[in-house]
């Protein structure tokens, strides 16, 4: 018959390696999980990023660029001229030509823009400078265009 010649000393051992191994396991599956936390947060800053970067990239070529007076046009008719006289749109356009400037909150005046009698007349072939209104949070207010 056979019997355990193990010791009590030696059991005790045992036990401790597989509680400090256990431990160690432990320790390292939490510093995983960590990281792993420190990992998505990181992602999901660089998502956002990204989506406010396509959100905002048809406007985005216009920051210290040359544009004609009709891209001015466009991008006003494009941003503003779904809002009516009461309502105000979330972006700003402001345009200053040679004799004018204004502010364009909404669509009301984008009849205006093309109209070479009306104060308001923005010439197609006219050259401007487009700089973008971004706030210290990296969000759009508004765009300026100046006249050269």
């Amino acid at each position: 018959m056979r019997t355990n010649h193990i010791t009590d000393a030696t059991k005790i051992m045992i036990l401790a390696a597989a509680t400090l191994i256990t431990c160690i396991l432990v320790m390292l599956g939490f510093s995983a999980m960590r990281t792993a936390r420190n990992l998505n947060e990181t992602a999901i800053a660089q998502m956002i990023s990204l989506n406010n970067d396509l959100k905002d990239s048809d406007i985005k070529w216009f920051d210290h660029c040359e544009v004609y007076g009709s891209d001015v046009v466009n991008i006003i008719r494009k941003k503003l001229g779904d809002f009516e006289a009461e309502e105000t749109a979330p972006i700003y356009i402001y345009v200053k030509t040679m004799t004018k400037e204004n502010t364009y909150i909404n669509g009301t005046q984008i009849r205006s823009l093309q109209n070479f009698t009306h104060e308001n007349y923005i010439k197609p072939t006219a050259l401007f400078y487009g700089e973008l209104d971004i706030n210290e949070n990296d969000v759009l207010l508004g765009i300026r265009f100046r006249q050269k």
